[in-house]
């Protein structure tokens, strides 16, 4: 007959029960249910072999993951789960056979999951919990797994560390910008390790005055404690801080408002082009287009407009998606052919005007994309 552990955490709180678990070496699921979610850990033994919250299927929270950190999109994990429904594989095995991601990527990320969902539960004041003995099957090396009760010492330091957090950067919808370059942290935290300021450095390059603290986490894959460590010393320091959420929205306002809403001088400057507009578009009719021969003096119009045009959104759009690239994965691509190989953009998408490649350098932190020579 399975044992199982029932109970309310205002009566009996987290540690606790992990600490129970733990010290008396159960095996089984333990599940807690909160307002808004329900999360499950599986213990082998009094040690935490894997933990999520409860989703549609199986593997929801593995998938959700996968896509706010960028590894895929949202269209591609439907249609992996649609595949899901129609065999027997998991998730992992189906990402793996259609050569979305290996096997050490799927493993990283399963791995964060895990600590991202103890992180939430060490938090959790209110709730209830049920933890059922039973079989658990172990995916995982053995050697890989922690004791309840070194997660329990190790958790409880890191919410008290959190709990001294300024405001701004435990709140996931704060927007950091930065005011100061990156050499202005190195030179204050003298003491860090190259790895501590590896890891500042590739939060700090996520700010931009745009993305929100949740989104910069989530890019960075260092879990919500360790990402907003580091964003804790970044604005201690001094080289970014918040914006106002008032004045972020007022500035998003007025963007939109001069994208989509024509002022009366342009409309009043269109009208009076208009004419001009028409004499061109009759002249470029009548004398063809690049390298025709014009009458009369007129000047021949060396390239077709209508390309040009195309070639300038295209580039424009290889720029955005190169950088929307380093987001997602923290550094730039060694070439624009790596955005077809991952899957940003689809196969024959590079093949511009006249074959000519596009002008791609990497300088430094920088990248520099130009349009095809014509």
């Amino acid at each position: 007959m399975a044992v199982a552990l029932r109970g309310n955490l205002r009566d009996f709180g987290i540690g606790e029960v992990f600490q129970l678990i733990g010290q008396q070496r159960k095996t089984g699921i333990l599940e807690v249910e909160a307002t808004s979610e329900k999360l499950r850990m599986g213990f082998l033994e009094g040690a935490v072999v894997w933990a999520a919250s409860v989703g549609p299927h199986e593997h929801a929270a593995l998938g959700d993951m996968l896509v706010r950190v960028g590894l895929l999109t949202p269209d591609r994990l439907v249609q992996l789960e649609q595949q899901l429904h129609e065999g027997q594989e998991s998730l992992e095995r189906l990402m793996v056979q259609e050569g979305d991601l290996d096997g050490r990527q799927i493993e990283a990320i399963g791995e964060l999951v895990t600590s991202e969902t103890i992180f939430k539960l060490l938090r959790l004041n209110q709730g209830s919990f049920h933890f059922t003995a039973g079989k658990i099957l172990l995916d995982s090396e053995p050697s890989k797994l922690l004791p309840a009760e070194q997660i329990l010492m190790d958790g409880l330091r890191m919410v008290d560390e959190w709990r001294a957090m300024d405001e701004t950067v435990t709140r996931e919808t704060t927007v950091f910008q930065r005011v100061a370059r990156f050499e202005t942290y190195r030179e204050a935290s003298g003491g860090d390790s190259p790895a501590e300021l590896a890891l500042a450095e590739k939060i700090f390059l996520l700010i931009d005055g745009r993305l929100t603290v949740r989104r910069i986490v989530d890019l960075s894959r260092l879990g919500t404690f360790e990402g907003s460590r580091i964003l804790s010393k970044l604005r201690e320091t001094g080289v970014i801080e918040p914006i106002d959420t008032e004045v972020l929205e007022t500035t998003h306002k007025r963007r939109r408002t001069r994208e989509f809403a024509p002022t009366r001088v342009g409309l009043d400057l269109a009208t009076a082009l208009l004419p001009f507009a028409f004499l061109f578009m009759m002249a470029w009719l009548s004398f063809g287009r690049a390298g025709s021969v014009a009458p009369d003096g007129l000047i021949p119009l060396d390239r077709d407009p209508q390309r040009q045009a195309e070639i300038a959104f295209e580039t424009r759009r290889l720029r955005n998606l190169v950088e929307a690239y380093r987001f997602a994965t923290g550094d730039w691509p060694d070439e624009p052919g790596e955005l077809e190989a991952r899957g940003w953009l689809p196969p024959g998408a590079l093949a511009a005007a006249d074959e000519h490649p596009y002008y791609y350098v990497r300088r430094g932190d920088a990248v520099l994309v130009l349009a095809p020579e014509q």
